[in-house]
């Protein structure tokens, strides 16, 4: 199943810019109006798309009236607001309706809703978010930023399967290098977590590069990054405040040293695609059935409509059924792929 569901009201800037994202991804041919769902209140959402153009485009609405606050907690979201718009859009992936879910609501939220509504895939028993980071050389996939802050060596090494499957369907690279975060190159550098699971990455039918330092991170010796939830989620986060740092600073000593302004300008649209985290869209969360996308809260249209985009590129190349097979191909030894 292709269609996709978008959670029409989470986020910042929605439903308007939820929306916007459908009608940009319509235009830029990402798909078709028939193959995205919308959940949200629906008179709501009904009112957003006949704003956005799309009033009589065919785009189906499916009612979600439980409207979620930022002090609901996932909990929350399930017990007291189970008719939100995240706990519907998973239902309708796991009935069968759509291959997969997009929202810019609360990565908890969601998180809970999709590990709980659906099934891991085989083989796999942590989910990790993966997040497409843009290096000096490539794109580079890190996971988990932020699913799984305590995750066992096992995890990981399950991390590296799915990681290594997404990024061939993505990119089209027969055999991406993975590399696990560590503190240091050196073979016995790093902690019990990251020495154990490197002893299991060495052994799995992948191309395992090693050791990954955070200074080597965006330098494009690796393809995948491994990692647990509470370091990768921090490597995010940084990542997204010094490169905004830098490029505020950068710009406005090229504004205070004269620099022509077209110049400026010249320089700013060829380097924020790199740094801006709507050209990818948002995080996918590997490891359950269907295609289950998280964006940055304060996304907008263009974010919205590259989620879209890659959510539908995943389901095209059957991301999920590339990390069962690859799961097949490894036990990660005693049983441990069960707990």
């Amino acid at each position: 199943m292709s269609r996709i569901v978008l959670d029409a009201i989470g986020g910042d800037h929605a439903p308007t810019e939820a929306v916007a994202g459908v009608a940009l991804a319509v235009r830029q041919g990402y798909l078709q109006p028939g193959e995205v769902l919308l959940t949200g209140p629906e008179a709501q959402v009904h009112a957003a798309l006949a704003d956005a153009g799309l009033g009589e485009a065919g785009i189906e609405v499916v009612d979600a009236p439980d409207v979620l606050g930022p002090a609901d907690s996932p909990t929350d979201a399930m017990r007291k607001k189970p008719r939100n718009s995240v706990a519907v859009g998973v239902r309708l992936v796991k009935e069968g309706r759509a291959g997969g879910f997009v929202s810019a609501g609360s990565t908890g939220t969601v998180v809970a809703a999709a590990t709980l509504g659906l099934r891991y895939l085989e083989g796999i028993r942590r989910a990790a978010i993966g997040a497409i980071i843009e290096g000096e050389h490539n794109p580079f996939l890190v996971l988990d930023v932020g699913a799984n802050p305590q995750p066992k060596a096992h995890h990981l090494a399950q991390y590296a399967l799915m990681g290594s499957a997404y990024y061939q369907c993505q990119f089209d690279i027969a055999e991406p290098k993975v590399g696990i975060l560590n503190i240091g190159s050196e073979d016995k550098k790093g902690s019990p977590l990251v020495l154990e699971a490197r002893a299991m990455l060495q052994q799995m039918p992948i191309n395992f590069h090693g050791n990954v330092e955070g200074v080597e991170v965006f330098s494009g010796g690796c393809h995948v990054v491994v990692t647990d939830g509470f370091s990768g989620n921090i490597l995010l986060k940084v990542s997204e405040g010094v490169a905004e740092y830098l490029l505020r600073t950068t710009f406005g000593e090229m504004h205070k040293a004269g620099v022509d302004g077209r110049q400026i300008a010249q320089v700013q649209r060829a380097v924020m695609p790199r740094v801006d985290f709507s050209e990818y869209g948002g995080a996918l969360l590997l490891g359950v059935e269907g295609v289950v996308t998280i964006c940055h809260g304060r996304s907008r249209a263009p974010a919205f409509a590259n989620a879209l985009r890659f959510a539908h590129r995943a389901l095209e190349g059957k991301v999920n059924e590339h990390i069962v097979a690859a799961a097949r191909s490894v036990r990660l030894g005693n049983g441990q792929a069960n707990a």
